[in-house]
């Protein structure tokens, strides 16, 4: 009998002691809001450097997105972006995010990692801000595309420098009008590489002069031995509208296609210098204002 009083005391005591370390137990922690994340990019992303973060409020009260910060191993990131973005219940909002320097390998090619979404958000409820961090899903593999081919553009450019010659010639008038010029190509390695197509942009068309030449690829065949090529092309306007000038994002965006000799060929965008955006504008006035045009 005294064992099974002692043990009652023991047990009494044992009690007492969690109630009393209950009572000072912290508040619960508050729930999470409900917030999932999409990676998405727009055309008009593309021209910016950036994708658009999909956020979903599976709350049941209005969420307000301070602010976002997209973390991508491979890209360099933008850092925290300011939102204040009001998103009520069941509502889906679409948020800029600029990502960033790609990272490329020597070897022109990318790496990526899982993403990540941190953001600072208040509810309505509890205008508190806290930080939370979101797992965004990639449904269209953006995220490892858009790496790719940037590396990939960028070792092309670096074994194929391309730019536009200096000189430019107005042949005939009105809207028969176009350019004269070249597209001056340079190779910089050991390895024999085509220039085999030319595009053009929605406001300007880019071929090659004469226009014939494109049915007998390719326009320059660079060798180590003759490692240069100036390509004579011709720019025209293509859609010189006040409509398509004010809706253009890429007016410069040239696509040249390089290849190895009988290889895949892949398109990359050569530079356009201050000078050649002057020259162009006797084709199709947009409107450039340069410093020393």
């Amino acid at each position: 009998m005294r064992d099974r009083g002692w043990a009652w005391v023991a047990a009494a005591a044992v009690l007492a002691l969690l109630a009393g370390c209950a009572g000072s137990d912290p508040a619960p922690r508050r729930p999470a809001p409900r917030l999932t994340a999409e990676i998405k990019q727009e055309r008009r992303d593309q021209v910016l450097l950036r994708f658009e973060v999909a956020v979903t409020n599976r709350a049941r009260e209005q969420i307000t997105v301070e602010s976002i910060d997209l973390r991508v191993p491979g890209y360099g990131g933008a850092g925290v972006q300011v939102k204040n973005e009001p998103l009520p219940a069941g509502q889906r909002v679409n948020l800029p995010t600029p990502y960033g320097e790609v990272s490329c390998s020597a070897d022109g090619t990318a790496s990526v990692g899982r993403p990540r979404v941190v953001v600072r958000v208040h509810t309505e409820s509890d205008p508190t801000s806290r930080r939370e961090v979101l797992r965004p899903t990639d449904p269209d593999g953006l995220l490892t595309r858009v790496a790719s081919s940037t590396c990939t553009s960028e070792r092309l450019l670096r074994e194929v420098e391309l730019s536009f010659g200096p000189d430019w010639r107005l042949v005939g008038s009105g809207n028969g009008r176009y350019l004269r010029g070249t597209l001056d190509a340079r190779l910089t390695i050991d390895e024999p590489r085509d220039v085999t197509q030319l595009r053009g942009t929605v406001i300007f068309d880019l071929l090659p002069d004469p226009p014939e030449r494109a049915n007998h690829p390719p326009l320059a065949h660079l060798t180590p031995e003759r490692p240069t090529a100036a390509i004579p092309i011709r720019l025209t306007r293509a859609r010189c509208t006040g409509h398509a000038r004010g809706e253009v994002k890429k007016p410069y965006e040239f696509l040249v296609w390089l290849a190895p000799p009988g290889g895949e060929e892949l398109a990359v965008t050569p530079p356009v210098t201050d000078a050649a955006r002057v020259a162009f504008e006797r084709v199709c006035h947009l409107g450039v204002h340069l410093s020393g045009s």
